[in-house]
């Protein structure tokens, strides 16, 4: 198709879709299939010879410095493959990240009509992170209540409601005593007794029955839930 503007747009236009569809998008990749129409004679006389130099050599050299480079630091994870590998070696078999599959992220990462560039291993770390920080925040103290209802905020099997039915007041969290009914969810009907604080890192908000339903309590706002 010559070297003109037809050439140009279908060598940009072929390099990013090839990009898009093997996951290694990467923008120079289409500024140099460009180079390749618009880089003149001297571009033009060196043929194929032009993808073995200066490309080529030119890729092989900058890879090699970036593997070198990333080695030096096992948190950097470049390529991917040897990240993963590192961390097997120095921590085997600790990953664990619920009942989350391969299928799962396939069929997740299918109802988004884009490409990120992201590992499912860096996906899962992901996800390890945001339920590790999740677990750790507090349902506020002044907030539980003797009789009311609150509510774990899991999904499935793990959801569950818990109401407040006595406590042993005292000053400190830790030694504040509740004792709680579990009135949906596993161990249904059973009782316990734990501490205030306890309690609070369990709770995410407070709900109320709404007939055969449970539901939000309109009055709990509070920012530091999900």
């Amino acid at each position: 198709v010559g070297t003109g503007i037809i050439a140009a747009a279908l060598a940009v236009g072929l390099a990013a879709g090839a990009m898009y569809y093997l996951n290694c998008v990467h923008p120079p990749g289409g500024a140099t299939a460009l180079t390749a129409v618009v880089g003149g004679e001297a571009v033009h006389n060196l043929s194929f010879q032009f993808i073995l130099t200066p490309v080529m050599l030119n890729v092989a050299v900058i890879f090699t410095i970036a593997i070198a480079y990333n080695y030096l630091f096992y948190w950097r994870r470049y390529p991917t493959f040897l990240y993963q590998r590192s961390q097997e070696k120095r921590s085997p078999g600790t990953a664990s990240y619920g009942d989350i599959s391969h299928g799962d992220f396939v069929y997740a990462l299918s109802q988004l009509d884009s490409f990120i560039d992201v590992s499912e291993e860096d996906l899962l770390r992901i996800y390890s992170l945001a339920t590790e920080k999740a677990k750790q925040r507090k349902y506020p103290l002044e907030r539980i209540n003797l009789g009311s209802c609150y509510c774990n905020g899991e999904f499935g099997e793990l959801w569950s409601v818990r109401q407040i039915i006595d406590e042993s007041i005292h000053d400190d969290a830790d030694k504040h005593q509740i004792i709680y009914k579990v009135l949906a969810g596993p161990g249904r009907r059973s009782s316990a007794c734990v501490s205030l604080n306890e309690f609070s890192r369990w709770a995410r908000y407070e709900v109320i029955r709404d007939e055969e339903n449970w539901k939000r309590a309109s009055g709990d706002d509070s920012p530091d839930l999900a």
